[in-house]
């Protein structure tokens, strides 16, 4: 799965960025990885540790499952 890269490529670099820049590290690759096509569904990824998932609430905005809308046609 696409989401499974930016899980496995942060994981792989986030212990190289010192911790006070993390959040900022982490926003970069998301932004990266979605202009790439491989952030799709990240936001439902389970392994997602507090930086990248900040970083993911903060691109994409938050998401609430109970809150989709109902489009009847």
């Amino acid at each position: 799965m696409r989401d499974d890269f930016i899980v496995d490529l942060w994981s792989r670099i986030k212990h190289l960025v010192p911790a006070k820049d993390r959040l900022d590290a982490a926003d970069a690759v998301v932004a990266v990885c979605d202009e790439y096509g491989y952030a799709d569904g990240v936001e439902h990824h389970a392994d997602l540790d507090k930086e990248l998932h900040a970083a993911v609430k903060t691109y994409f905005g938050e998401y609430d499952e109970d809150e989709e809308e109902d489009y009847d046609f």
